[in-house]
């Protein structure tokens, strides 16, 4: 896995280097307001899929709903990065039955590009690099149980609404390339669940 890691680390900043180079010229002589904060409503699809080693559990992970702040901050008027923060919980079943459970705390750092940054309507797209760490991981089947931390990147596009008074509205979709690991009772299985992430909420500039 830490090969895979590395390779997805170095395409990440590899994105990110690019678009800074591209960008690196766009900036105005115009004022803007260089911070921000949001908050949105989060719903997060992972796209499970366990080891083949045990296709016959049939293993799956839920969707959650959660609450999340990010920061932003924009290095000139088309180009910004952000910060997302929040955690999620996410039962574990096989088949129809509930075996376990999972919160996942994944910060996630992108870097974006405003196709209007004065418009009333101002779409963007991103990318960048997610860490997602799970806890409080439970599997009924054994006490020996854990998932193991994930290195990945991110891929983004969304929406801002201006409100007026630097209030916005905000609607964001996140893709979070997530492969890692999971221990059973000393046996490591691969554990892919690469969530897609809608978010929906109001941010502020100043």
């Amino acid at each position: 896995m830490t090969m895979k890691w590395h390779g997805k680390v170095l395409l990440g900043l590899t994105i990110i280097t690019v678009m800074v180079c591209f960008l690196a010229g766009t900036a105005t002589a115009d004022e803007y307001k260089k911070f921000g904060v949001r908050v949105r409503g989060l719903g997060i699809f992972p796209d499970a899929k366990a080891d083949s080693a045990l296709s016959s559990l049939d293993l799956d992970v839920s969707e959650d709903l959660t609450p999340e702040l990010d920061l932003e901050y924009w290095f000139t008027p088309y180009l910004s990065t952000e910060l997302i923060l929040g955690v999620s919980r996410h039962d574990i079943t096989a088949g129809s039955d509930y075996v376990g459970s999972t919160w996942l705390l994944p910060p996630t750092l992108t870097l974006k590009y405003h196709f209007m940054p004065d418009g009333k309507i101002s779409p963007y797209v991103g990318a960048g690099i997610n860490y997602v760490i799970p806890f409080k991981e439970k599997l009924n089947l054994t006490n020996d149980f854990s998932i193991d931390s994930s290195l990945g990147w991110a891929a983004q596009v969304g929406v801002d609404l201006a409100l007026g008074n630097d209030w916005y509205a905000n609607l964001d979709l996140k893709y979070l390339n997530l492969e890692t690991e999971m221990d059973i009772a000393g046996t490591k299985y691969d554990l892919d669940l690469n969530p897609l992430v809608v978010g929906i909420g109001v941010g502020y500039r100043f």
